[in-house]
């Protein structure tokens, strides 16, 4: 790509908004370990981390399910903690930092686009952003493979399903494994971790957000050089 071709291509700003903004690594642990208890299947932050490091959701709940000697419907297990997780993220809207709303508007109002994404209620999700334009502000419904995380294919993916090269593209990413994924899809990152996931490898993030305020928008034209 020459630069005559990057400087005509829109510039975007990728959130995995329900790790990086909502709490989803506690409402996804504790949903876990709500319907594990209920067949009989110990789970905790150890064990999270060994089983579903490197395998997909439902991989992983079969994983601790065949440890424990339970035979489970891994997939349907998978489903249905799916579906709490959106209810539970729906009700958690509330708990989303006003700063983040100051940020978005503000790289909104750079000419960047913005993806969110996100498993809460869509219209739900847009009604905290007032009346910003939908075509630059863009709610999307997002289910990944991976526990927690998006991978380097989840962020290429919705990079190019709403019209944006992800190497013109910063990811904001909750997890030092969404980090790696966004990395090696060459988008530029910013992290933003929860307590929960604080011991995971960030090396090679552009930026720590510690915490969300219109003024973080000099680090996405710093990372995007615009």
């Amino acid at each position: 790509m020459s630069h005559s071709q990057a400087a005509q291509l829109p510039r975007g700003l990728i959130v995995e908004m329900d790790f990086a903004v909502l709490p989803g690594h506690a409402l996804m642990q504790d949903i876990c370990r709500e319907r594990l208890a209920a067949e009989g299947v110990a789970f905790d932050v150890k064990r999270a981390a060994k089983a579903f490091c490197g395998r997909s959701f439902t991989s992983g709940l079969n994983a601790l399910c065949v440890k424990a000697q339970k035979t489970v419907d891994a997939a349907a297990l998978a489903a249905d903690c799916n579906a709490r997780f959106e209810e539970a993220l729906s009700a958690a809207l509330s708990e989303m930092p006003s700063g983040f709303v100051a940020f978005v508007k503000a790289v909104l109002a750079k000419g960047v686009k913005v993806v969110l994404m996100t498993r809460a209620d869509v219209e739900a999700v847009r009604a905290r952003f007032g009346d910003c334009d939908p075509e630059k502000l863009i709610v999307s419904h997002e289910t990944m493979p991976g526990f927690c995380c998006c991978g380097w294919e989840g962020w290429r993916r919705v990079a190019r399903k709403h019209d944006l090269h992800e190497r013109l593209c910063v990811a904001v990413a909750g997890s030092g494994l969404s980090v790696k994924g966004a990395l090696t899809s060459g988008l530029g990152v910013m992290a933003k971790l929860h307590p929960l996931v604080e011991h995971q490898d960030i090396s090679g993030s552009d930026a720590l957000i510690t915490e969300y305020s219109a003024g973080l928008v000099s680090e996405v034209c710093r990372i995007l050089r615009i």
